[in-house]
């Protein structure tokens, strides 16, 4: 509810990505930004767009779910770009400058308080408008939220696939030699990694750079702002931690709806697994771990991803029932998740904050997870999921909560309640907004 005793904040959120076509990154922008609404402020979102066929950058004004939205539509990159295997970096180059551009417009038009970006284009945006000569001397913060490691990895993850399809993690890219190491037998876009090293690298320090230039760094889980911290890119007094949030009320709606899959019910055991099918969201793992339980129920696979033929080899190798579903919208997916025996989350990478574990929480799903990354800021083992360590612990965990209904239950109950107590989009949108409140005043905007 609006507090009467404070003024409303007027705030911009940069984003690179938003609804309806986005993923975790975008529907966390909306849903705070309904949030941070709902408690007096003024929210406006300004995103740019890269899919649609236009020469030149156009401006277009939109509106989703009640919040304004300003689109920046970026043209193709030139074909030198593209020869280079630099078509993306010239967008989002492109992009970061535009999107400053009108976001400083928008603090001299519209006196803006707060500029929050909640990726890497937008974070960078956010930096660079506040340090224009238009905003100069109003006390306008920039926020930005690091929801992987984009200031730290050229390409994000830190994980890289030689050229014979392993993975392998990046340990440190603090500086190019050891960056050089990483990508030695790298081929990404049929360009080898080692060419487009130094490129990469100049792009990351960059970032960096921009990011430490902010008033606040908002890391989405304690293992990201450890991470930050420990590549000194950004000063630890200006890192916050803040999770990624989620709409209890819309995933209530969700799952009351109708059951979306014609083949299989409700009422059935079945475990599910959700995201892309390739190496870092460890969905190749299953068929072993399925196997290795001795559990019989169907497993599930919505998404897609370059693994699905492997993976669909080695279930009909092991004879396992294994269906494969593409991508559902969001509100199917959630459906699914609550009525699951077991959500399964195999993640094979540093999750920064799995937005599947914050909504399969929010729909009371029965969890196993690798303990990876931020995954134990969301999931506490035997209290809101079984979180397992290692391969092993993972088998046991869906042997658990495939037998045992009470535990099961408790299970899906501490998911629940861990959702309503630390992840609430009311919850979480106040903890922004009292970081923006501080932050104004030390910038000498007043009593707030």
């Amino acid at each position: 509810m609006p507090d009467g005793s404070r003024r409303p904040l007027r705030i911009v959120l940069l984003t690179d990505v938003f609804p309806p076509k986005s993923g975790g990154s975008g529907w966390s922008t909306y849903y705070l930004g309904k949030a941070l609404t709902e408690l007096g402020n003024s929210v406006r979102v300004v995103r740019p767009r890269f899919d649609l066929p236009v020469t030149k950058v156009t401006l277009r004004k939109q509106e989703y779910g009640g919040l304004p939205v300003d689109e920046v539509l970026i043209p193709a990159a030139p074909s030198w770009a593209s020869r280079a295997g630099l078509a993306r970096a010239w967008q989002e180059r492109e992009a970061t400058g535009r999107l400053s551009a009108l976001a400083a417009h928008l603090v001299g038009r519209d006196a803006i308080d707060v500029l929050h970006g909640q990726h890497k284009v937008s974070g960078m945006a956010a930096s660079l408008a506040v340090r224009k000569p238009v905003s100069r001397n109003t006390g306008v913060i920039a926020v930005t939220t690091v929801r992987d490691y984009w200031p730290l990895c050229p390409v994000s993850t830190r994980l890289f696939v030689d050229r014979d399809g392993k993975p392998f993690e990046c340990a440190e890219c603090h500086r190019l030699a050891e960056y050089l190491r990483c990508v030695r037998a790298e081929k990404r876009d049929g360009v080898t990694g080692r060419a487009l090293a130094p490129a990469r690298y100049a792009a990351t320090y960059r970032a960096g750079r921009l990011l430490a230039a902010g008033d606040a760094t908002i890391a989405v889980s304690g293992y990201v702002a450890k991470e930050i911290i420990r590549s000194a890119r950004v000063p630890a007094e200006r890192v916050v931690t803040i999770p990624n949030l989620v709409d209890l009320p819309s995933v209530d709606r969700a799952i009351s709806a109708s059951w979306p899959l014609p083949d299989v019910s409700p009422d059935e055991p079945f475990a599910v697994f959700v995201g892309k099918w390739d190496i870092n969201k460890g969905a190749w793992m299953l068929p072993e771990i399925i196997q290795r339980s001795g559990v019989t129920m169907p497993v599930l696979l919505l998404g897609d991803g370059p693994l699905a033929a492997d993976i669909a080899r080695d279930t009909a190798h092991r004879r396992l029932d294994f269906r494969f579903y593409p991508w559902l919208d969001n509100d199917a997916v959630l459906r699914v998740m609550h009525s699951a025996r077991i959500l399964l989350f195999p993640s094979a990478w540093q999750e920064p904050l799995s937005r599947v574990l914050l909504e399969g929480c929010a729909a009371g799903a029965a969890i196993v997870a690798l303990d990876t990354g931020g995954t134990s800021d969301i999931i506490v083992h035997k209290s809101s999921g079984w979180l397992a360590q290692n391969k092993d612990q993972f088998v046991e965990g869906v042997q658990a909560l495939a037998d045992d209904d009470a535990l099961n239950l408790m299970l899906r109950r501490g998911a629940r309640d861990r959702a309503e107590q630390v992840f609430a989009a009311p919850k979480v949108a106040a903890e922004v907004d009292a970081l923006y409140r501080r932050l104004l005043v030390t910038k000498g905007k007043g009593a707030l």
